[in-house]
């Protein structure tokens, strides 16, 4: 294949010989995304059309270097209010790069077709790699694309050409299955007719832009619906038909509303890869003042951190010693909340919880710097060290930081030298931090998830639970059983009070006896508050001296981002295809087994940064779209063929393939030399009998070669 891409460039020194995977108008009609030898022009000037579609696409150097700015870089404080469905520009079904690709006249496409032909006839089928050659539709016929796939024992070629624009109900499908028994000459019950067609619920997809441009983007993801089945009518049999969920989210999208959670995630990815540095090489290893825990985009609106925690502390003195405090515990989940927006609307308002730890984590997680974090965290416990405080901590709260919050508050003889011993001890601060942000995260992910999955599940991926390899079905039908039916409450942190995962300061920074042990009347009064758990000693009892362990923390971080993948997709799932908790179960299921498990694509939230864009294809059931189905579709393909087996008619391998798109298949440079222009293609209307489709048809041929006669 080598020596054929040299010798059409030797041949015709204006001709792009490029392998690459399918572009998307090939894979339009044959459904395989395989490598392809692409030939067509090379770059010449845009007309007029084409700069118009690049300037939707916002896709020029020099538009960086307008006073404008790029508008993919529009201040996130704007994009904060918009609608996460602004669509800002057109859907189309050709990547953004293939505007580049320029059409080959299609006598000079024959002429390179029989060169290519000539050179893969002396290769095996294995060593083969189709060749496409994108022609001008302007001539006869109108010709979209040649294609050669020839080898040492076939001749394979085929060719897609322009049909013209009619509605929908004028393309009649059975009409088409008997011009290809005609062709083929057999009767139109051995030919075996697939259709499937494909409808837009939301979004345009990005797979071509670069990380910035993807966090920036006006929207955040596609969600579409395809549906398959056999028959000879375009009109979908909603029993028959197979319906599959495809959907492209991009994590960490400023405008999703699952971003609050995924701020602690990419905050806690940055500490622990810190305290790894720290453990390896000391704490002088990271600068503190340059050390990053967020990554704020360009535009961005940076908070004043050190306001909000005043805010904070000014708050928590209000309430001081009173029980008008708001009751703890979730607080964006509650037995009346009916969807994933309900829930994330609160969390995005009033955070999740109450829990003084809590918030205070939702500021700290904001810092630009570790300087920044430690700063603030220091300037926390000495405010609350003076007692004008009794901060609220959950009783479910099992981090260190709740207790020497509450052991702070309440006097402790040796304040100066617990502020002092974290100041200087980097690792120590960020520990009792990332603590607090795991076991929130943690508890967020499992209330969250609970509503559309049960909470023993979700608990037993955090906890690697015996029972965790059994599938969801298993686990959801043993809980019917143990509770008759009923609710089955599971607080899912009780197996990690105790565990490994604890992490514990020297001894010296606080755990010297002290004269301001709680009496029983002061104990009674903090737990009447809610300041307290059960047991007494659970905030008496000093932290041992150990080292900081966080060898469980890379495991977790990994489960964390793998269930928060399934959480964009649900919210987007809930959003587009008007679910509720009942009908997103099975989805959830689906997304939890691909997801979260040893197959799973996601291994590390560093790669989520890396690589935001993900997507999912899974089947779903019909009555759960079925209102989606009822409306025309953003495009149908009709495939036919001989069934298998079938000997009858011309001896050869052949298809047809019919595509019939609301838009444009092909990118401006070939479509502006159809008729209708490309400023009649972009005014497709949504009502009725004047929605037109495009039609374009791909013929597929293969013959083996008649046996070769030696002339003497």
């Amino acid at each position: 294949m080598d020596n054929l891409e040299q010798l059409v460039v030797e041949k015709y020194p204006k001709i792009i010989v490029q392998h690459q995977q399918s572009p998307s108008y090939i894979e339009m009609h044959t459904k395989h995304t395989n490598d392809v030898l692409m030939i067509c022009m090379k770059n010449k000037p845009l007309d007029k059309a084409v700069n118009l579609q690049s300037d939707q696409n916002r896709n020029t150097e020099t538009e960086e270097l307008e006073l404008t700015g790029s508008p993919l870089k529009l201040d996130l404080s704007l994009h904060a209010i918009l609608d996460d469905t602004l669509i800002a520009e057109e859907p189309q079904l050709w990547k953004k790069d293939e505007a580049l690709h320029y059409p080959i006249s299609i006598k000079k496409a024959r002429e390179i077709a029989n060169l290519c032909n000539e050179t893969l006839r002396t290769l095996q089928r294995d060593d083969v790699i189709p060749v496409w050659i994108l022609t001008n539709p302007s001539d006869d016929g109108h010709p979209l694309l040649l294609t050669i796939q020839s080898d040492f024992k076939h001749f394979t070629r085929g060719i897609v050409a322009y049909q013209g624009a009619l509605p929908i109900e004028d393309v009649n499908a059975e009409k088409l299955l008997e011009d290809y028994a005609t062709q083929e000459k057999i009767c139109t019950d051995l030919v075996d007719s697939t259709i499937d067609c494909k409808y837009l619920l939301s979004g345009i997809s990005y797979g071509s832009h670069n990380i910035e441009e993807l966090l920036n983007a006006p929207h955040n993801g596609v969600t579409e619906l395809h549906c398959r089945w056999k028959g000879k009518s375009f009109q979908i049999p909603f029993i028959s038909c197979k319906v599959y969920f495809e959907q492209e989210v991009i994590i960490g999208h400023m405008c999703s509303p699952c971003n609050p959670i995924w701020k602690s995630l990419s905050a806690l990815h940055y500490i622990n890869q810190m305290l790894i540095d720290m453990t390896a090489a000391g704490s002088s290893s990271v600068d503190l003042e340059t050390a990053v825990i967020r990554n704020y985009t360009s535009g961005a609106k940076i908070p004043n951190n050190t306001e909000r925690l005043n805010e904070l502390l000014s708050e928590t003195e209000t309430y001081a010693y009173t029980a008008e405090y708001p009751a703890g515990g979730c607080i964006c989940v509650t037995d009346y909340t009916a969807t994933l927006k309900e829930c994330f609307a609160v969390m995005a308002v009033n955070g999740s919880s109450n829990d003084f730890t809590y918030r205070l984590w939702d500021i700290l997680k904001d810092c630009q710097t570790a300087e920044e974090l430690i700063t603030l965290l220091i300037q926390a416990l000495k405010f609350i060290s003076s007692g004008k405080i009794r901060p609220f901590i959950d009783a479910n709260n099992k981090t260190y930081l709740s207790k020497l919050v509450l052991k702070l508050s309440r006097g402790h003889s040796q304040t100066s030298k617990v502020l002092k011993n974290l100041r200087t001890s980097p690792p120590q601060a960020l520990s009792l931090v990332a603590q607090v942000g795991i076991e929130k995260t943690m508890w967020e992910y499992t209330r969250i998830m609970s509503l559309v999955e049960n909470s023993f599940y979700i608990a037993g991926i955090w906890t690697s639970d015996s029972r965790s390899h059994e599938s969801i079905e298993q686990i959801n039908q043993t809980i019917q059983d143990m509770t008759m039916g009923g609710d089955f409450n599971m607080n899912p942190f009780d197996s990690l009070a105790g565990g490994d995962q604890s992490i514990r300061l020297e001894y010296e920074s606080f755990c010297a006896d002290e004269d301001h042990e709680l009496t029983v009347d002061d104990f009674a009064s903090l737990k009447k508050h809610g300041l307290v758990a059960e047991k007494k000693d659970a905030n008496e009892v000093p932290l041992i001296t150990d080292e900081i362990d966080i060898s469980p923390w890379k495991n977790i971080l990994m489960k964390f981002s793998q269930v928060h993948v399934c959480l964009e997709h649900l919210y987007r799932a809930e959003t587009w295809l008007r679910a509720d908790f009942a009908s997103l179960k099975p989805v959830t299921s689906y997304l939890l087994q691909h997801y979260v498990s040893e197959k799973s694509p996601i291994k590390t939230i560093g790669q989520l940064m890396s690589d935001p864009v993900q997507k999912v294809v899974m089947p779903i059931v019909n009555n759960t779209v079925q209102d989606q189905l009822k409306k025309p579709a953003l495009w149908y393909r009709l495939e036919l063929s001989k069934k298998e087996g079938v000997t009858d008619g011309v001896d050869r391998d052949s298809r047809v393939v019919h595509v019939i798109s609301q838009l444009p298949v092909f990118p401006p440079s070939v479509w502006q030399n159809l008729e209708p222009s490309v400023e009649d293609a972009a005014e497709v209307t949504t009502t009725g009998e004047d929605l037109k489709y495009y039609c374009t048809k791909y013929t597929y041929l293969s013959n083996e070669y008649v046996a070769r006669i030696k002339l003497p």
